[in-house]
């Protein structure tokens, strides 16, 4: 029997943020001891943009830290994808025209719906592998077979 909910937890994409945060803080501290030293406007401008691209991180850290309900649900009548920045969409299965791989390895879900609009599921938000590709076989087995034959 499949499950209903798949959890999102990105440990791989949040253990690179973290990394290139730390980096950042170092090369602020940097840029703010030379913007100190110097006083000239260039280095006062490079610490604005490191400041910048530290809290643009540690904004997009904190949006992928793992929380209640956040991932993928699989209900009787519609299907819940929650998205980092977007919040929860809720497609109707009856709208569900096509499932689809995508991506170079194969590791995105493109569930084509209504009006040629399409919902990108990435396999880098999932814990494992296997968890992404249950989360496939879940969702080909809810679809409704296709209505032409190759």
């Amino acid at each position: 029997m499949s499950r209903d909910f798949y959890p999102y937890h990105p440990l791989k994409l949040r253990a690179v943020l973290v990394t290139a945060s730390v980096m950042c803080v170092v090369l602020l501290a940097w840029a703010l001891s030379s913007a100190v030293n110097s006083g000239e406007p260039i280095e006062m401008a490079r610490a604005g943009l490191c400041l910048g691209l530290q809290l643009a991180m540690a904004y997009v850290l904190w949006k992928l830290a793992p929380r209640e309900g956040w991932g993928v649900k699989l209900e009787g009548t519609v299907l819940k994808v929650s998205k980092p920045i977007d919040g929860v969409l809720e497609i109707p299965w009856s709208t569900v025209k096509e499932l689809r791989r995508g991506g170079s390895t194969r590791d995105t879900l493109v569930l084509f719906i209504g009006n040629n609009r399409r919902v990108l599921v990435p396999r880098h938000l999932f814990g494992s592998r296997e968890l992404f590709e249950e989360l496939a076989r879940a969702i080909e087995d809810r679809l409704p077979p296709p209505t032409h034959d190759a």
